[in-house]
């Protein structure tokens, strides 16, 4: 006894459609966090700024990086960039930190529109 009695056609039709789902899937992709500098939980000397690695372009309209300090107010006045040479890049200048916990929030808008977020912290030695 047959579960399922499909003819090619309506096979391939089934099996095109299964492709283009997956195609598709991976085109609206979101920014995800591969890496940053200092690294989350690290213990650095005090970094001139700090630069976040995400898996896709993202739009720099949209995309942002704060930073705290242990009270948690905002301890910087500049506005990050996204890098013009690699939009999977966000950078924000830092000034002198001194010793302590710094949070870094950031907010990622990946060119198709999806938005990614996440915090992490680092210590100053």
């Amino acid at each position: 006894m047959k579960l399922f009695d499909f003819s090619s056609s309506t096979l391939r039709a089934l099996m095109s459609g299964a492709v283009a789902l997956a195609i598709s899937s991976t085109a609206f992709a979101h920014a995800h966090l591969i890496s940053s500098v200092p690294a989350a939980n690290a213990e650095a000397i005090a970094p001139a700024d700090v630069t976040i690695h995400f898996t896709e372009p993202l739009e720099p309209a949209f995309s942002k990086i704060t930073l705290a300090d242990t009270s948690g107010k905002p301890a910087t006045s500049t506005a990050s960039t996204v890098d013009g040479a690699d939009a999977r890049e966000m950078h924000l200048a830092l000034p002198q930190l001194t010793r302590g916990r710094y949070a870094v929030h950031w907010v990622a808008v990946a060119t198709d529109g999806h938005r990614t977020q996440g915090d992490f912290a680092f210590d100053v030695k």
